[in-house]
């Protein structure tokens, strides 16, 4: 009988390390809901980091243009890696503008599909960053290389 529960406990010791996550690719798998802001802007979003090397979430970026402030919410998708080097490897593939504000007003949707989404489609779909990623917990911080934009993920 001892050594029956014996092997269940080495069995399941095994299982918990099996399934402990082993680096960065691992531990980021999952929900996170994000915040980060820089130079008049904003961005809150929640987002999901799949296996299989892609995102997918919601975003609302807020820009505050000379005179007014836009505010956008987005569905977004992405692709992401960690390269060699232990960097976050980031690329938007797909953002589709759901609805937008300017001056606290909505813009009405043939506005957004005219306007705003050509816009979106032009200077952030295909765009790529680089980040350093910090894990504390259910804490995941990045430093974009070229911004130096943080951002602060949790779970």
């Amino acid at each position: 009988m001892v050594r029956i529960l014996l092997g269940t406990a080495a069995a399941i010791a095994l299982a918990a390390c099996a399934s402990t996550p082993k680096g960065p690719a691992d531990m980021i798998l999952g929900k996170w809901t994000c915040t980060a802001e820089q130079e008049g802007m904003s961005v809150n979003a929640t987002t999901n980091y799949a296996k299989d090397g892609t995102t997918s979430g919601v975003a609302t970026v807020g820009v505050q243009a000379p005179g007014s402030k836009i505010e956008i919410t987005a569905d977004v998708v992405s692709t992401w890696g960690f390269a060699a080097d232990g960097k976050l490897k980031e690329t938007v593939t797909s953002m589709k503008v759901k609805s937008a504000m300017m001056g606290g007003e909505a813009m009405a949707p043939a506005m957004v599909a005219a306007m705003v989404q050509p816009m979106v489609d032009e200077m952030v779909v295909g765009q790529g960053s680089t980040s350093t990623v910090v894990f504390n917990g259910a804490t995941m911080t990045s430093t974009d290389e070229e911004l130096g934009a943080v951002t602060t993920c949790k779970r």
